[in-house]
């Protein structure tokens, strides 16, 4: 594999470009990047600043989960923030291969450890052991793919969220997203969460909020661009 794409007059020409790229973020970290077999670019560029803000949480000795990992994007950073361990879920084993991956080309193997399954399935059976984190992060695949779609999604999201709060420990973090446009456009996704944290006798407490790098922005005409909600709270 490499990094060199060959121009057609159309602009790139897909048949010629290789299957794989690596990606540098921030200087400090490197992703493998399945242009064709990937989601959607293979790499999801619009959490950066938030990869980069988990990364600077004191988190030397920290357990960290992350739930729907794709290629370890947040797994990655965590690591390299001082987690002392991370678990990374997701439901495509391309992913979780990918994820070792990268976790193996920035030293963070030993750290690091990904297996494929439900997230919602393995953070019950986690809960069921005892396993407990300091940090849970929750970035699940699109749920709502129209405004039709956002009663059944809050459902869905109220589950996999109850499942992440249950595996916190108290004082722990939830970073918890929604890249549905209609969910995030409407906000619901902090009224979920407030929710499923009461059911469980629990007591969220927002400490940050916050949507797509700056490189995406919000188009004034076409309020739809305005798709992703990134929240962060500690669980008391």
């Amino acid at each position: 594999t490499g990094d060199t794409f060959e121009e057609s007059d159309d602009g790139v020409d897909v048949d010629a470009a290789d299957d794989e790229v690596e990606v540098v973020e921030d200087g400090l970290l490197r992703f493998a990047v399945d242009l064709r077999g990937g989601q959607k670019t293979g790499f999801y560029c619009d959490q950066r600043e938030n990869r980069r803000w988990l990364r600077a949480l004191p988190l030397e000795n920290a357990r960290v989960l992350d739930l729907c990992c794709y290629t370890g994007g947040f797994s990655i950073s965590a690591a390299a923030g001082g987690a002392k361990s991370v678990l990374g879920v997701d439901s495509s084993e391309h992913a979780v291969a990918l994820a070792s991956e990268n976790a193996r080309r920035n030293g963070f193997s030993e750290q690091c450890l990904f297996q494929s399954g439900d997230a919602i399935a393995v953070a019950r059976e986690l809960k069921a052991n005892g396993e407990m984190y300091d940090v849970v992060v929750l970035d699940p695949p699109k749920l709502a793919p129209s405004a039709k779609a956002v009663a059944k999604a809050k459902r869905k999201y109220a589950q996999f969220n109850a499942a992440a709060i249950d595996v916190l420990k108290p004082g722990g973090m939830l970073v918890t997203c929604s890249c549905s446009g209609a969910v995030a456009r409407t906000g619901i996704l902090s009224d979920i969460v407030a929710d499923v944290a009461h059911k469980a006798g629990r007591r969220a407490q927002l400490v940050r909020r916050s949507g797509a790098a700056p490189d995406h922005p919000i188009s004034a005409k076409y309020p739809e661009s305005q798709y992703l909600d990134c929240l962060c709270y500690v669980i008391r």
